[in-house]
């Protein structure tokens, strides 16, 4: 249980302080995809009552998007503006309380946008289905950082992506072998972008950064992910 708490404390908005572990540890990481999907669950939850009775769908989006960073303390978009100030030159190190420079907060917006965009052009399953993705992908994303201590972490975060983007895009419909080979294409797709997005993240950084850093990049390579299967290959 401890463990968990550490968990919500060092990757949502939640603060338990006084049980959380420090430095985080393999078994504060395992917990992320469960945590990962309790934040999709209950953003999506105030997403869809706002898109389906109250506004259209791609307005909806904002608070939607704007409820699901809150969930996760803003985080990843912190350590991401940190990340783009750093390999502009505008930051030598990653710190706990950053003010972002032009690089940073520019690329965020960016991201912000594309989010934004990519989102609006679906229906509301769609969208649902989209939110989900991006969101575990972003929890997912530290247990894919490289150490020679543990590798069990890295084998979980693999499964759950793989299990993740699997439960994304094949559907039901895949009812003989040759549907189901067709329909691999769009998951392989898939975690190929959002792994290798984090891998390539976490090369471009020290050893001492923050696990978030790579999580807003993985959100980001879902959403394109996501944009590319749906229109070339489903």
């Amino acid at each position: 249980m401890e463990s968990f708490l550490s968990a919500l404390h060092h990757f949502t908005a939640v603060r338990i302080s006084r049980v959380a572990a420090h430095p985080i540890d393999a078994a504060v990481l395992a917990w992320l995809p469960v945590i990962g999907i309790i934040s999709a669950f209950l953003g999506i939850t105030f997403y869809i009552p706002l898109a389906a009775f109250y506004f259209p769908a791609d307005v909806a989006v904002v608070p939607g998007l704007t409820a699901i960073s809150w969930l996760r303390g803003f985080k990843p978009e912190i350590d991401f503006a940190q990340l783009c100030d750093l390999l502009f030159g505008h930051r030598k190190r990653f710190s706990a309380h950053p003010v972002s420079s032009v690089p940073g907060a520019a690329c965020l917006v960016l991201g912000i946008l594309l989010k934004y965009a990519t989102l609006r052009q679906f229906y509301l399953l769609e969208s649902v289905r989209l939110l989900t993705f991006g969101t575990l992908a972003s929890f997912i994303a530290p247990l894919l950082r490289p150490s020679n201590e543990h590798r069990w972490p890295l084998i979980i975060g693999l499964a759950w992506l793989v299990a993740t983007a699997a439960a994304i895009f094949i559907g039901p419909k895949s009812l003989t072998i040759h549907d189901f080979i067709l329909d691999l294409r769009g998951p392989a797709l898939s975690f190929a972008l959002v792994y290798l997005a984090v891998r390539l993240t976490f090369s471009l950084v020290e050893k001492t950064a923050p696990p978030n850093v790579a999580s807003y990049p993985a959100e980001l390579a879902a959403y394109l992910s996501f944009l590319i299967v749906r229109y070339h290959f489903l």
